[in-house]
């Protein structure tokens, strides 16, 4: 991705934020997938022509699913447009996405996602470990089943849950927050371990003035 390609995309995140489901609404599954090349959809346009036809539910699944696609794109990028974070060169590899400082051992792959309904009602920054272990138990299945460090972006709107889609495309104050998570770095690197790898989380917030916060973890 490069600027011009960024700042097309994220305009086109920002708009179709509202129109998706919180949840999937169906387990993804390749029965669904096969219907439309999904990765063959550059725009949000072309995307939209691919699933004219289709039932409301599987528009709204490929919807999501290239909306989570666009938006780890649109993040992996604003981290590898700061001095000392590169991006992986091989794209098609799982091991990570980006790296620190030429640093091997702060690889990480970028995994933006929600507080889980499962621990909502009891959400509490107290316990990073807690989510990030929940994390790992339940999305390091199928064809992701091997474990990598992991830099967790959680997006969580106190205001309304159903906001935490357009957190992620909150990209003006992400740029400022992952600038900040970067310079920490450089000083604190507080890592949640999970097995044999090694986690970090930074935490997007909606305060219910409807401000916004981040926290790291």
């Amino acid at each position: 991705m490069n600027a011009l390609e960024f700042n097309t995309r994220s305009k086109e995140l920002q708009k179709l934020a509202p129109e998706i489901p919180l949840q999937w609404g169906k387990i993804q599954n390749n029965t669904t997938d096969k219907k439309v090349s999904l990765f063959r959809c550059k725009t949000l346009s072309s995307l939209e022509l691919a699933i004219t036809g289709l039932p409301t539910d599987d528009k709204n699944y490929f919807k999501r699913r290239w909306f989570l696609w666009q938006c780890a794109r649109c993040d992996e990028y604003l981290f590898y447009t700061n001095t000392g974070v590169s991006r992986n060169p091989n794209g098609k590899d799982q091991e990570y996405d980006i790296e620190f400082f030429g640093d091997k051992n702060l690889r990480f792959d970028v995994k933006g996602t929600l507080v889980p309904k499962e621990l909502r009602s009891n959400f509490s920054f107290e316990f990073p470990e807690k989510i990030v272990n929940f994390y790992y138990s339940k999305q390091s299945a199928g064809k992701r089943s091997c474990l990598q460090n992991r830099l967790f972006i959680v997006h969580h709107s106190f205001k309304e849950h159903k906001r935490a889609l357009e957190l992620r495309c909150a990209w003006e104050y992400k740029t400022e927050v992952y600038k900040s998570f970067i310079h920490q770095l450089k000083t604190s690197k507080n890592f949640i371990s999970y097995l044999n790898v090694k986690a970090m989380v930074i935490f997007i917030i909606e305060k219910k003035d409807g401000g916004f916060s981040y926290r790291f973890a």
